[in-house]
């Protein structure tokens, strides 16, 4: 995925790319200036491949040289910093070794990858052993891949949100160690930082035995003042909480012009909710209606680039994800009233994103929710297993782990060669 998907395939590459890049010009934060933010300017070749298909065999000029010119870009973000920290040390490492433009690209996107490559192995190492095999199937989804080997800040995100579901279960199971705790609500504060409905996914500790949660006083004092300070660094980070949230930030000319051209507007959005309240039937309706095309027929599992997948390889992973979720026991076995709560933390996201969404996305007045996208809802998915797993013992298959392994191998390698039959 890394070498095969071309430049600026996956989601916003470029916009992410151009913080990575202006992080190793010294940027921790990007400079707007009133014509945009003035970059190296060697990746915008990069950025007319996604219009145009092109692969890194369709282009000579992939293989130029990073030079020191100059040029404006309209558009970054303005998520933490850290967010970035693996793509941008992939540039500057290209960059030392004098790589061509399209080996930046690359060496950014494989950084990206082995971070979340080193820190999962270690993940399954230490995970419960009923619990490896689900995790191994949770963290390799085929769009959670596809993006974990992207420039985007998904990558971070999706690591850290296999750091919670691992940490939980094993707090769930061993009890709530201070080391445990430490890992588990940082990761929340990292991930919650950039992207705030993730915040929720540390609520998610309240599903471990009330015994186990109340024996240390001080410890359960603890988590709730952490979860607490999460909220309020989450609010002040982004001043209002439903500001800026996904769309990219850009400078003020063209971020007027877009909302202009488009009418898109905050306050406008919301009064007009306000005065046509039955819209939200609409609205739901709508949520409801796009389930099918999210996850299979448009944005699917397979789904990562300007492209659709093959419905019939969804459906199949579909299956297979859903019968390893509910039937492989992953000794998690938790009561009815905290698989309610899990699922009501689920919606609440699930939601969020919807809301969001419309407020910041779509046109004034309309009854359809744009820019929702599938790799939005991959650290809630995560909670799948916990919510559905019925099994309290391990199927009687002959050498079932092994089956699951090659059956995530054949949707990996499915993933790989719909990348190869769209492109090339």
């Amino acid at each position: 995925m890394v070498f095969l998907a071309p430049p600026m395939a996956f989601p916003d590459e470029c916009t992410h790319f151009t913080r990575a890049e202006l992080m190793t010009e010294g940027q921790l934060y990007p400079e707007a200036t009133d014509n945009g933010y003035y970059v190296n300017d060697y990746y915008f070749i990069l950025d007319t491949a996604p219009l145009s298909g092109l692969t890194f065999l369709d282009s000579a000029d992939f293989y130029g040289p990073v030079d020191d010119s100059k040029g404006y870009w309209p558009v970054s973000t303005q998520s933490p910093f850290y967010s970035y920290i693996f793509s941008a040390l992939g540039i500057l490492f290209a960059k030392l070794l004098d790589l061509p433009i399209i080996g930046v690209l690359w060496i950014s996107r494989l950084f990206n990858l082995m971070f979340y490559a080193v820190v999962f192995a270690y993940l399954v190492k230490i995970t419960n052993k009923e619990f490896k095999i689900p995790l191994l199937v949770l963290g390799t989804m085929p769009l959670l891949m596809a993006q974990v080997c992207s420039l985007s800040y998904d990558s971070f995100i999706l690591t850290f949100a296999m750091v919670i579901i691992t940490y939980l279960v094993k707090m769930y199971n061993e009890g709530i160690k201070n080391s445990y705790l430490v890992i588990f609500l940082l990761s929340c504060l990292l991930i919650s930082l950039i992207k705030p409905p993730y915040i929720l996914l540390g609520l998610t500790i309240f599903i471990i035995p009330k015994k186990r949660l109340l024996e240390n006083k001080k410890q359960f004092y603890a988590i709730v003042g952490s979860l607490a300070i999460i909220l309020l660094a989450v609010i002040l980070s982004f001043g209002g909480l439903l500001n800026n949230l996904f769309a990219s930030h850009t400078v003020t000319v063209v971020k007027t012009t877009f909302s202009q051209s488009y009418d898109i507007s905050l306050q406008g959005q919301i009064d007009f909710i306000l005065n046509n309240p039955l819209i939200l039937v609409d609205l739901i309706a709508f949520i409801i209606k796009s389930i099918p095309s999210l996850f299979i027929l448009d944005l699917n599992f397979f789904h990562y680039g300007g492209f659709n997948g093959t419905k019939f390889l969804t459906i199949l992973y579909f299956i297979f994800f859903f019968a390893v979720s509910i039937f492989y026991c992953n000794k998690v076995n938790l009561s009815k009233i905290k698989r309610i709560y899990l699922a009501v933390l689920f919606l609440i996201v699930y939601l969020g994103f919807y809301f969001i969404q419309y407020l910041q996305w779509t046109p004034v007045g309309s009854n359809i929710i744009l820019g929702v996208q599938a790799r939005y809802f991959l650290p809630i998915l995560l909670l799948i297993p916990l919510i559905l797993n019925l099994k309290k013992d391990k199927l009687k298959i002959k050498d079932l782990d092994h089956l699951i392994i090659t059956l995530v191998i054949v949707f990996l390698s499915g993933l790989l060669i719909l990348t190869i039959s769209h492109y090339y």
